[in-house]
């Protein structure tokens, strides 16, 4: 794993290198040109100065007493009268006279030589400076410029480690917060001057650390709920076989077996109901859907409870059908609309009716299920879809998380259950809204 600090200091500081290396490059170049340029202009003013050659005598004698690095960094002057032979600032100096005034490069006595030419009516003036002292000069100027950017780049690196140990600062707040959090803890990981290209990644993280919080909790929740749901059940049917192990007649212990079977049936029936809604509450990979034609479905979802209405002498039917289509999944619309008609013939008393319809208005479909049962009191309705919920004075067997599981599907399938007392009588009233299929 690469240290993002290592590579952004690794980075910057090659970044700034260069560019402080072409920065200096260029400042020299220029500054070497400059000083070249101050020295030609040096030697045009002294060719202007010169005149027929009184200067020459003293220049002479002020050569002989100079030392031999002095000499080499003495500019030469040379001048001509009419087509008389040159006189020069240096003895023996003789280098060839130019045709025309300007600048240009001679060879003399293996040293070149920048030389510049001024053309009189009557004389000629001719000013020189060795190649190698113009460049000695021009480099140490040059250099002067090139100094600051040399001391510079060492200290930028300094800086960059500074900055970017800071800037990456908040980030390492952030580590340690989440290497020193309790495994328990849901608190989101601080977000306090985390640098904006990063705070999504904290944020993503922070999101992820509540959706596996909630699936904990929701974990939690469904291990306390079966625990306690399933201690009745469990504690009758240990009851139960106890009794088993005494002398009882034939008939009585048939009568006990038919208890277990039924107390059997009644745990396996809530630990089916437990782990729907477990499902149906932590499953998020995205729903396999399909056309649904909603009045066929929920008919044929009618003649699964013709048994059991028939068996408690209800009415149950279809009054009214129109057509619609919707997106689904048929399992899951098998379920929600399942457990409302099983919850509306249980809750009928017998010779009661419960009718089904489908209606269609604009782009929704709404199913809905009426019954003559005794309805919920008004004050109880907010808490009908939590789960092991049942209305007190209810003796109907039930397990209190059929509708549980109505909600945790209808959200998966974007529906909406709607449950109200009857206006028109004793009974329930529960509707559920789709989308139809575009």
């Amino acid at each position: 794993m690469k240290s993002l600090k290592k590579q952004l200091i690794f980075w910057l500081v090659g970044l700034l290198s260069v560019v402080g290396v072409l920065a200096g490059g260029i400042s020299f170049y220029f500054a070497l040109q400059e000083a070249n340029g101050l020295l030609d202009h040096q030697l045009r003013q002294i060719a202007r100065s010169v005149d027929e050659g009184s200067q020459l005598p003293a220049m002479q004698a002020q050569f002989q007493k100079e030392n031999s690095e002095e000499r080499d960094r003495d500019f030469v002057i040379q001048v001509w009268i009419a087509n008389a032979p040159p006189e020069s600032s240096r003895p023996g100096f003789n280098l060839p006279r130019q045709a025309v005034t300007g600048f240009s490069e001679l060879s003399s006595q293996n040293s070149k030589w920048r030389v510049y030419t001024m053309i009189h009516p009557h004389r000629t003036v001719q000013v020189s400076q060795g190649e190698d002292v113009r460049l000695e000069i021009a480099t140490h100027s040059a250099m002067r410029v090139l100094f600051p950017v040399a001391v510079l780049i060492p200290l930028s690196w300094l800086l960059v480690g500074v900055v970017v140990s800071r800037l990456l600062k908040p980030l390492e707040a952030v580590t340690e917060a989440a290497i020193h959090r309790d495994v328990a803890s849901h608190t989101p990981l601080p977000t306090k001057n985390v640098p904006e290209e990063v705070a999504p990644l904290i944020r993503a993280m922070n999101d992820l650390i509540s959706r596996l919080g909630d699936a904990l909790e929701l974990q939690r929740q469904f291990l306390s709920d079966a625990a306690h749901e399933l201690r009745t059940p469990l504690a009758a049917l240990q009851l139960q076989i106890e009794n088993l192990s005494r002398n009882h007649s034939r008939e009585d212990l048939e009568i006990r077996i038919d208890e277990m079977r039924r107390g059997s049936q009644r745990a396996s029936h809530l630990v089916g109901q437990l782990l729907k809604v477990a499902r149906y509450e932590t499953q998020n990979k995205p729903i396999e859907r399909s056309e649904v034609r909603l009045d066929t479905f929920v008919k044929s979802c009618i003649a699964d409870f013709i048994p059991l209405a028939d068996h408690r002498g209800i009415d149950l039917g279809m009054i009214h059908d129109d057509s619609a289509v919707i997106a689904g999944n048929p399992e899951d619309l098998r379920i929600l609309i399942g457990n409302l008609i099983d919850n509306a013939i249980r809750y009928t008393p017998e010779s009661g009716k419960v009718d089904v319809s489908v209606h269609v208005s604009g782009r929704n479909a709404m199913v809905e299920i009426l019954d003559t049962g005794p309805g919920i009191p008004a004050a109880l309705l907010p808490r009908i879809f939590d789960r092991f919920f049942r209305a007190a004075g209810q003796e109907t067997e039930g397990s209190g998380i059929g509708l549980a599981i109505v909600k945790a599907i209808a959200q998966r399938e974007s529906a909406k259950v709607i449950l109200a007392n009857r206006q028109d009588g004793h009974g329930l009233s529960a509707r559920i809204f789709f989308d139809l299929a575009e």
